[in-house]
């Protein structure tokens, strides 16, 4: 039973929507998964974000999503998702 509920920004969805299906499909899998494990997986690279309180970013290829855990809420907000370059700007 998934610990977390994830929601996605409009700008994390719309950038999804934009993606080929091979792309979209390992993102969404990537971001499911963390609903059971949101802060290390041994499976997914994940780290914290310096600076940024409860802010965490997971690279799935050549992109990141950029996302912070609300522990009170139970919730994993998906804040951006771009690639490398566009990401922390």
């Amino acid at each position: 039973m998934p610990v977390y509920q994830v929601l996605l920004s409009k700008q994390a969805e719309k950038f999804i929507k934009n993606l080929n299906k091979k792309q979209a499909r390992g993102i969404i899998q990537d971001i499911t998964d963390l609903k059971n494990h949101p802060f290390y997986t041994i499976k997914h690279d994940i780290a914290k974000l310096k600076g940024r309180k409860n802010y965490y970013r997971i690279r799935v290829g050549t992109l990141r999503v950029i996302y912070k855990i609300l522990e009170e809420e139970k919730e994993i907000y998906v804040e951006k998702i771009d690639s490398r370059g566009k990401i922390y700007k």
